[in-house]
């Protein structure tokens, strides 16, 4: 085999791992941190500090009608989004996380939930609830379902479902401890952190 052919191969194993590369706890990179705020809202940025960009965030917290965490916003990029609601599930645990139920959940969301919902290393639980949500609601009359209605009644499963995961409270420490650290050395503030998080999307 000649030597441009195998580069050629190479470079393809190369893109191949790069597109599908899925990021968890054992594979961050050195140059991404976790920021968060001081207040007692769920908020992490994941945070380049070589080139000095966001690249996601989850914002999570309590919500009293169903006594679970649900998710307010999230974006990423590069891979990272399974991670950050890794985070934020072990944040929360032993109490599970949902999706959120007062706005809409994007695509892209939807595709995280389902493969939580298809993992083995995810315990799931029903939510029993009689609440009429902001998808249940507005989802039907909206008319993008209608060639598609078992999607539609999955999309409703999905929410009606809360999901359980710990990858270790210790180890989503020390990644907060060493964002902590970058946030007071840098004078990041709460608002900074918020500001980049919604620039993101």
């Amino acid at each position: 085999m000649s030597k441009d052919i195998r580069e050629m191969i190479d470079k393809v194993k190369n893109f191949k791992q790069f597109v599908n590369e899925r990021y968890e706890i054992n594979n961050i990179p050195s140059n991404i941190i976790m920021l968060s705020k001081d207040s007692n809202d769920g908020h992490y940025l994941l945070y380049d500090i070589t080139s000095k960009v966001p690249i996601g965030y989850i914002s999570f917290g309590l919500y009293p009608l169903i006594g679970s965490y649900t998710v307010g916003g999230a974006y990423s990029k590069k891979g990272y989004g399974a991670f950050l609601y890794e985070s934020a599930m072990t944040q929360v645990y032993p109490n599970g996380l949902s999706m959120s139920r007062d706005s809409n959940t994007s695509g892209d969301a939807l595709d995280v939930w389902d493969k939580f919902n298809k993992r083995n290393d995810v315990k799931k639980e029903q939510i029993n609830s009689d609440e009429i949500t902001h998808k249940k609601e507005d989802l039907p009359s909206g008319g993008s379902y209608d060639d598609n209605p078992e999607y539609l009644e999955y999309i409703f499963e999905l929410e009606d479902t809360r999901f359980f995961y710990n990858y270790g409270k210790d180890r989503l420490k020390k990644l907060l401890e060493v964002g902590k650290q970058y946030k007071n050395k840098n004078n990041i503030s709460d608002d900074d952190i918020e500001h980049m998080s919604w620039n993101l999307e």
